[in-house]
């Protein structure tokens, strides 16, 4: 304690001096103020005629600062020597969660991305911009599988130690993550992107055959690969409504990792990238 209380009861007891000077007061002021910052207001209401109450106000807005500040810092310095005395293990561990909260939050955020594009009006630009999301989406789907596996196979090799510390709450992570609901969100997922993909790839590629030669032959292919799209988009809003369900109640029943999982998203159903009206 003292890297803010310190200087600002020397503040003070400089304050309370240079004034004592002009007002001709007793100096003792200023060695009890020194001895005893709180008495500041008993000074201010004894010496002053003009703005005590702003001034006793202003005193007591600056000494709770200081006083908040050192509670901080000693309550930091408390926990520390708490997350120092941490095995490696479970370190590594939590650290291994976070690199997948991360990156599944950064694949949600992504998909709602792509999910707003869904909504244009299908041009050209609109595909490309779709196809480009698309991409972006499989590559932070492969970094958050990868992610999750590093973190199971971590658990799975150090399953006799985290066992005798009698650490649940990483065994319940690893629940979560290799339920059933989370593994085939995650299979319905990349159905879906490679459905999407598809029909996205072929469409632009055969844009005028489609929207201005309106040929038989493609927009019998167009119809087959927007259904096969449909299709993947629908299983993957059911995976995705049990998928946050599960969440939920699995968060009830282990209350205690809530604060490593990454929270809900995507609560609303996926919208659908309409066929052209031909």
């Amino acid at each position: 304690m003292g890297l803010f209380y310190l200087p600002y009861t020397l503040l003070l007891f400089m304050l309370v001096f240079i004034d004592c000077q002009k007002k001709k007061q007793a100096k003792w002021w200023s060695g009890v103020v020194l001895l005893f910052p709180p008495l500041v207001p008993v000074y201010i209401l004894k010496t002053k005629k003009n703005r005590k109450i702003s001034l006793v106000l202003i005193f007591f807005m600056t000494f709770s600062m200081v006083l908040g500040g050192e509670i901080f810092l000693y309550l930091s310095k408390k926990e520390a020597p708490k997350l120092n005395r941490t095995p490696p293990i479970i370190k590594k561990v939590i650290q291994l969660n976070e690199d997948v909260k991360k990156c599944t939050i950064d694949l949600f955020n992504a998909s709602a991305k792509l999910d707003s594009l869904g909504m244009v009006q299908s041009r050209t630009t609109d595909i490309k911009a779709a196809l480009k999301r698309i991409e972006e989406l499989k590559q932070l789907a492969e970094v958050n599988q990868s992610a999750i596996d590093t973190l199971i196979q971590f658990i799975d090799a150090h399953q006799a130690f985290l066992s005798r510390k009698k650490l649940s709450w990483i065994f319940a992570i690893k629940d979560f993550y290799t339920h059933h609901h989370i593994t085939q969100h995650q299979k319905s997922q990349n159905h879906f992107l490679t459905a999407f993909d598809s029909f996205l790839t072929y469409t632009d590629t055969n844009f005028e055959n489609i929207m201005t030669l309106k040929s038989q032959k493609h927009m019998k292919n167009y119809d087959a690969y927007y259904l096969r799209y449909r299709s993947a988009a629908d299983s993957h809003n059911r995976f995705n409504k049990k998928r946050i369900s599960f969440q939920v109640q699995f968060i009830e029943e282990h209350p205690e990792v809530k604060p490593f999982l990454p929270g809900s998203h995507h609560l609303k159903p996926f919208r659908f990238w309409n066929k052209f009206s031909f």
